[in-house]
């Protein structure tokens, strides 16, 4: 009877902890407000803005695979992912969040020049790199 109730204690831990809500495979914080998600694959990388106590809004969307920051702004790289393709290695989409902003609307898919650009416009520090990157996803 020992056994038995050892064994099934053993079982409804493993079936608990399968549910366990809110835990992803990555969750890295970038600023106070700002944070990297990816749930299930490093695929589904993403960054997110801590909108409210129980409420996060996605900023740039799959896939991320570089992202820095400086207090000032964050800078990320990202590939696009689709449904049907995956991720799309060929093409790279640059963002800069302006971290004071907090706003969804300031992140657009920027080409290279169009990115250094905006870095010069935004008088972004030249010493602001890429320091969180995943070579996998890359």
């Amino acid at each position: 009877m020992r056994n038995t109730n050892k064994i099934i204690g053993i079982f409804l831990l493993l079936i608990l902890e399968s549910c366990y809500f809110g835990a992803g495979l990555v969750e890295r914080e970038i600023t106070d407000d700002y944070f990297l998600f990816a749930n299930n694959t490093l695929d589904e990388m993403s960054i997110w803005y801590h909108a409210e106590k129980y409420s996060n809004r996605l900023i740039v969307p799959k896939t991320v695979f570089a992202v820095g920051e400086n207090g000032d702004f964050i800078i990320a790289k990202s590939h696009p992912k689709t449904t049907e393709n995956g991720i799309n290695k060929s093409v790279t989409y640059y963002h800069i969040i302006e971290v004071d902003k907090k706003s969804t609307e300031q992140s657009p898919n920027l080409t290279l020049e169009q990115y250094e650009r905006e870095r010069k416009i935004l008088k972004i520090p030249s010493d602001l790199d890429f320091n969180i990157v995943y070579e996998e996803l890359e």
